[in-house]
């Protein structure tokens, strides 16, 4: 089969960009033909990512090699770039590209979190140290594929979403309806990975450890993500607290969403309003028994289970964060932005055991 899809890599050192080459092994209509970096240029991927070996004969460079990039019928570019400099970096690439003959070809999709919010205000709260840019801004569209199919297929430019904000809206999207005011009690609960490859205090093992902590309370960056995402990014219709916590693993998120319906008999039972919502979602699994992380861990589902009594609902969901929380999505963006069933080279099944 050929291959159509030429794929570029920004930022290639961390467990993102890991994750992403990891999962374009198994891609059979995409080429990985650069990779980027500011720390390890020049060295070959199986020294920066050691599980890799025997899969990738490409070496880390400076500089996006943009004519092999744009050789295919489609040329994606995925910044696993931190935030506050993400932007910046596809802001020049699309400055760039707009020279070349075949610029029509590319296709961008950010990691980070500088384009997610559309709200230039919320951006600069949230993101202080990430540029504004409003003029490129309005390009990127949100990138969750279960609420944004359509608009994913036509969009040149995707901002994908946070990895908890990912797990809280699709646990939460099916319940807000029209006359659904709160409150949205949303608890979730991540493993290490989240933070990325460079040491950090709260990340380094010792600490981690035999330990739980909340953090960020009422303040996290991926509350106004989740209250855009549900139609109400300054929060002016529907009260939300947000409250993430550090698990003691590498790897998952578990998310747990509290809610009171206005009324026993204004709306469809939960259960069936998740199963009409997510009735064309191949990576929405429903379940009757709490979700667990070994059942979603390494795979691009994400578990989901209501529990009801009367007006009270606990809807809860598990996925990876570094795949349908990140490098997945990512992944399944890059497919219906070139045309292909999202499924392309995701469908497989988590790692059991952990």
């Amino acid at each position: 089969m050929s291959r159509p899809i030429r794929v570029g890599i920004l930022g290639a050192s961390g467990y993102g960009a890991g994750e992403l080459l990891r999962l374009l092994t198994q891609h059979p209509a995409a080429e990985v033909v650069s990779l980027t970096t500011t720390s390890q240029a020049g060295q070959p991927v199986e020294r920066v990512h050691p599980h890799l070996r025997g899969f990738y004969d490409l070496r880390l460079s400076e500089a996006l090699d943009l004519s092999a990039l744009l050789a295919g019928d489609f040329g994606v570019v995925l910044s696993a770039l931190p935030h506050g400099v993400s932007a910046t970096a596809l802001d020049g690439l699309l400055r760039t590209a707009a020279d070349h003959p075949r610029c029509e070809r590319l296709r961008v999709i950010d990691l980070s979190g500088d384009f997610r919010l559309a709200d230039a205000g919320l951006h600069e709260r949230y993101y202080p140290k990430s540029p504004l840019l409003p003029g490129r801004r309005h390009e990127f569209v949100y990138g969750l594929p279960e609420l944004y199919r359509d608009r994913i297929r036509a969009a040149r430019c995707v901002a994908n979403p946070g990895c908890l904000a990912t797990a809280a809206i699709l646990a939460a999207a099916p319940l807000v309806t029209a006359d659904f005011r709160g409150p949205l009690a949303i608890d979730a609960k991540t493993g290490s990975s989240g933070s990325g490859r460079e040491l950090k205090e709260t990340t380094h093992h010792p600490t981690r450890h035999a330990d739980f902590r909340a953090y960020k309370p009422l303040e996290h960056q991926h509350e106004p993500e989740i209250l855009q995402a549900l139609g109400d990014p300054r929060g002016a219709r529907m009260q939300v607290s947000f409250v993430a916590h550090s698990l003691d693993l590498a790897r998952g998120i578990f998310v747990t969403v509290h809610a009171t319906l206005p009324a026993a008999d204004s709306a469809p039972a939960p259960a069936a309003a998740y199963r009409v919502f997510y009735g064309r979602c191949p990576f929405i699994r429903l379940v009757e028994e709490s979700p667990a992380l070994q059942n979603v861990v390494g795979s691009n589902f994400c578990d989901i289970a209501v529990a009801v009594r009367g007006r009270q609902v606990v809807a809860m969901a598990a996925l990876d964060n570094l795949v349908k929380g990140m490098a997945g999505t990512a992944l399944q963006n890059m497919n219906l932005m070139c045309g292909l069933d999202e499924t392309t080279g995701l469908w497989a099944p988590s790692f059991r055991p952990v």
